[in-house]
């Protein structure tokens, strides 16, 4: 049986489910909410985002606002579309990780090296399309037993409805935008047979008073059945 690490999914999102607008504005966590974000990062191995929270964001994705040491930052890339200068490529700040497909450009993936980014190439299934659970995999052989996903709606998305998420955290805050990218963006369960079994268990009002913070742990799989693990 293959080993993953255990993974948590964290987020923000309006109250109408969206974790950007329609123009990709995504700043929604009050100072507490994002001191938690930074005490959950100390707590675990990695942390991961797909390629277009690090294109629109271009984060650091590193421990600044508790003290803790930094956590690995996986960054999943299949067509390699993340610019060579991102943040998260500044490995004096932190290790990364880059999991790539065979369908990258050989001469970034060359450059990245060279700036001591880990590379994991893994068989390209299609327009850059990778296995999420090799990818898990891989990371787990390179030691990580916990990994936080702060990713954008595609790649929590792939990760749920290939059952590879053991925990969500979400916080609410409040704002309505009415459009824009889900929390888990894609074309979605039918049913709510199809979807996974979550189990409450935390809920509590942030200490800005205006925003809930909700921990949800996945007990049971949804039946939707997929040929491939992919992003």
């Amino acid at each position: 049986m293959l080993k993953t690490p255990y993974v948590i999914i964290s987020s923000t999102m309006t109250i109408d489910g969206r974790i950007a607008s329609p123009t990709g504005y995504s700043k929604l966590s009050c100072p507490h909410d994002l001191k938690r974000l930074h005490s959950l990062r100390a707590e675990v191995d990695a942390v991961m985002v797909g390629a277009n929270t690090v294109i629109k964001d271009n984060p650091r994705l590193t421990v600044r606002l508790v003290k803790g040491r930094n956590p690995i930052r996986v960054i999943v890339d299949g067509k390699l579309r993340t610019p060579i200068n991102a943040r998260v490529y500044d490995v004096s700040e932190a290790k990364t990780v880059l999991i790539t497909s065979t369908r990258a450009e050989k001469e970034k993936i060359n450059a990245l090296r060279e700036k001591g980014v880990k590379i994991i190439v893994l068989e390209d299934q299609g327009e850059g399309k990778i296995s999420l659970v090799k990818a898990l995999t891989s990371l787990y052989d390179l030691g990580v037993r916990k990994i936080l996903v702060e990713g954008g709606g595609k790649l929590n998305w792939s990760l749920i409805r290939e059952n590879l998420v053991n925990e969500i955290r979400v916080t609410i805050a409040p704002y309505i935008f009415g459009n824009g990218v889900s929390i888990f963006q894609d074309k979605g369960f039918r049913d709510i047979r199809e979807s996974p079994k979550l189990k409450l268990v935390n809920v509590f009002k942030c200490e800005c008073g205006n925003e809930i913070h909700v921990m949800y742990k996945v007990i049971s799989h949804g039946n939707a059945n997929s040929t491939y693990r992919l992003l």
